[in-house]
């Protein structure tokens, strides 16, 4: 256990305004994250939380660690959502939100096609700069995400079939090694370490600090679209919605060109409605007071009634592209008029990809869950009837009135035999379930009541018996991706859901071995752990 004077040393070295320890001053303030209100507090409870502001104050913290005996939890500032990035006293946090956004953290070659970025801005920031340079690259939906742990676990987002996921376009990490050492990691001088930060397991080879990602330029997709839809909750509705995802995925019809995505989403009432549509609220609320099928929404409600979204894009590839008009006709089928862009009028990616398809909160309810996500590895959903199944699912937790449970659902199909994730396998990353054809993620937020959280485990229990298996209706085995963690903790004990084999799986622990020889980087159970440990 570190004296009063090692302690000391580092807040002298690192700063007191930059330090922050448990039981004193401003930690409660600094230790809340996105997992604080569905774990146990010592899962994200470190003693000592580190806000470094150079390469210099990380090496000082690692250099620290070790002399202590202790492990260092990286968090560049998103929500992890198992807590991962976090740890237990007396382990440290290494929270790098604040360290890396200076003016030379961020370096766009437009000509060449490049962007240099820190790991520090989070996905709010960087969609910004993004649609203020006209350029674009593949990235999720979350504004609180950062780009460490973004990059680090795929960068799953709207364009996975156009153009795969954000880590597949990195061609250079920066980073502080475990021994304090900045270098230079690429697939040419370090491609083993290079392939086990990309898709591993993240922050426990080395501090990531910046990322170099190749580009896209809006000029050269000109006429693109893409339109963002809402629609009054019914089953119905989602059953149709589901039913084209699984077009999109199954491969015994003709296959859906590259150039379309699609992202399905269902929300419980009370949800913060401003996260998808910004400004729309009165407009709604005219909508259903002039609908006598619908009920009447309190003037003065900031929360919002059970809705459904799509995400629907069409991305041209090449001059001589066209999209199928039948292919959005169907979608917006039913769509309420205050969807954007139903004319499908040509839009720059960089608008679609940082104003649309971009969520303006930071999560759907402020309650404590029971996550779910995975992916499938079936062709022929079509057949399991799994988008009726998922339909009857959902209605279980959406459709009863105060059962004190919420459900927020995301559907995305990744699959198809042209799906530019699918190909970008074997491209020097370990991202895992390349194959896969849809990702499904089903949050069911709850009251903090015990009863209400046992519903909200037995409404996921009851799903893990029909969703996965040799009888499964989704997929043939439990397939996670570490972005969306759950469940069992000790990563020793589920490694299988998250890497496709046994192989894969020691060449990472090979890694861990060789790059965190002393365990600084092993501060909770997460992770993938070393050879011989």
């Amino acid at each position: 256990m570190a004296t009063a004077t090692d302690l000391e040393i580092l807040i002298e070295s690192i700063g007191a305004e930059n330090v922050f320890v448990r039981g004193f001053g401003f930690y409660e303030n600094e230790v809340v994250q996105y997992a604080t209100t569905s774990y146990p507090a010592n899962r994200t409870s470190p003693a000592v939380i580190v806000k470094p502001k150079n390469r210099e104050d990380i090496a000082a913290t690692l250099d620290y660690a070790k002399k202590q005996g202790v492990a260092v939890a990286i968090r560049t500032g998103g929500h992890q959502y198992s807590g991962a990035s976090s740890a237990t006293a007396p382990n440290i946090q290494l929270d790098l939100s604040e360290t890396f956004q200076g003016p030379d953290d961020r370096t766009l070659l437009r000509k060449q096609g490049l962007l240099r970025t820190s790991v520090s801005w989070s996905l709010k920031e960087f969609s910004a700069y993004m649609f203020k340079n006209k350029i674009f690259v593949p990235h999720g939906q979350c504004i609180a995400v950062h780009l460490g742990g973004h990059v680090q676990t795929g960068g799953y987002g709207q364009l996975g079939r156009s153009f795969g996921l954000l880590g597949d376009h990195v061609t250079e990490i920066e980073i502080v090694d475990h021994e304090g050492v900045p270098k230079a990691i690429s697939k040419h001088n370090d491609p083993a370490l290079f392939k086990a930060i990309l898709g591993g397991s993240p922050g426990n080879f080395c501090v990531v600090t910046h990322f170099t990602t190749k580009i896209y330029r809006d000029e050269d997709y000109d006429g693109s679209t893409g339109m963002k839809c809402m629609y009054v909750y019914s089953k119905e509705t989602l059953n149709r919605l589901l039913d084209f995802v699984v077009k999109m995925s199954d491969e015994k019809e003709k296959p859906v060109p590259r150039n379309y995505d699609l992202c399905v989403s269902v929300v419980s009432s009370g949800n913060n409605f401003l996260a998808h549509f910004p400004s729309k609220g009165s407009q709604l609320r005219d909508i259903y007071h002039g609908d006598k099928n619908l009920p009447n929404i309190d003037e003065d409600l900031p929360k919002w009634p059970r809705l459904i979204f799509a995400w629907a894009q069409w991305v041209k590839l090449s001059p001589t592209d066209q999209y199928d008009p039948a292919w959005f006709n169907e979608l917006k089928q039913d769509a309420l008029p205050i969807s954007i862009n139903l004319a499908l009028k040509p839009t720059p990616m960089s608008q679609m990809t940082s104003k649309w398809w971009i969520l303006d909160s930071v999560r759907e309810y402020p309650m404590p869950y029971v996550k779910s996500t995975r992916v499938s590895d079936k062709k022929n959903l079509a057949e399991t009837g799994w988008a009726k199944w998922l339909t009857e699912r959902i209605e279980e937790v959406v459709q009863p009135k105060d059962n004190g449970l919420f459900i927020c659902a995301q559907i995305q199909p990744f699959g198809g035999v042209e799906s530019m994730t699918r190909k970008n396998a074997n491209n020097g990353t370990s991202y895992s379930w390349r194959e896969s054809t849809v990702c499904a993620t089903l949050d069911c937020f709850h009251l903090p009541e015990k009863d209400k959280k046992a519903a909200a485990l037995a409404w996921r229990e009851k799903n893990e018996t029909e969703v996965f298996g040799p009888q499964g209706n989704f997929s043939s085995k439990d397939m996670r991706v570490l972005w969306g963690s759950f469940g069992e903790y000790d990563f020793s004990q589920v490694w299988y859901a998250y890497h496709e084999n046994e192989e894969k799986y020691k060449f990472l622990r090979d890694q861990r071995a060789k790059h965190d020889p002393q365990g600084v980087f092993t501060a909770n159970t997460f992770c993938v752990p070393a050879a011989g440990k």
